[in-house]
């Protein structure tokens, strides 16, 4: 009777450890799939810095970045704010070019003496500002904004026409 009870204590250790090592050959898989999607896809870099960006183009040959900066009120200075290719996309053995827009921070008022009112109010919309002129057209003599500081969502510019 005492041998029977080594083979039952043997059997559960056989199982168990077979258990164990059925585990961790399903973890080693789950892990290689995972590690060979991010080598072999585009990751979102949607909020990368751009210096993280940088090393990664490095270290893949198949990949161009362009980079193209623009202002903007939400994202952070130098980070990216959009991708040209979809996330997740495989890559091949073709090359890929892929654009980036990074964002330069918030933006800047640009110098307007001289221009025309609808180059300001352009400008303007893009960057969500509210124009204050008594005149409808015309050449800006003065403005309110200074160039070269930031400006925030909604900041009010007033100009002077000059009248002839």
């Amino acid at each position: 009777m005492g041998k029977k009870k080594k083979r039952k204590k043997y059997r559960l250790n056989a199982r168990f450890y077979c258990w164990i090592f059925g585990l961790s050959i399903a973890i080693a898989l789950v892990i290689n799939a995972k590690s060979t999607l991010k080598l072999n896809t585009i990751p979102n870099f949607h909020g990368w810095p751009a210096d993280e960006v940088m090393k990664y183009d490095e270290s893949h040959e198949n990949i161009s970045i362009i980079y193209e900066l623009a202002y903007s009120y939400d994202v952070l200075q130098n980070c990216v704010m959009e991708q040209s290719i979809k996330p997740r996309t495989k890559i091949g053995d073709d090359p890929l070019i892929l654009t980036l827009q990074v964002s330069k921070g918030f933006p800047v008022m640009e110098d307007f003496t001289g221009k025309t009112l609808m180059e300001l109010k352009e400008f303007a919309d893009l960057y969500d500002l509210k124009i204050e002129s008594q005149e409808e057209e015309g050449i800006i003599e003065t403005q309110s904004v200074l160039a070269g500081e930031l400006l925030t969502k909604g900041m009010a510019v007033s100009v002077t026409i000059k009248t002839e």
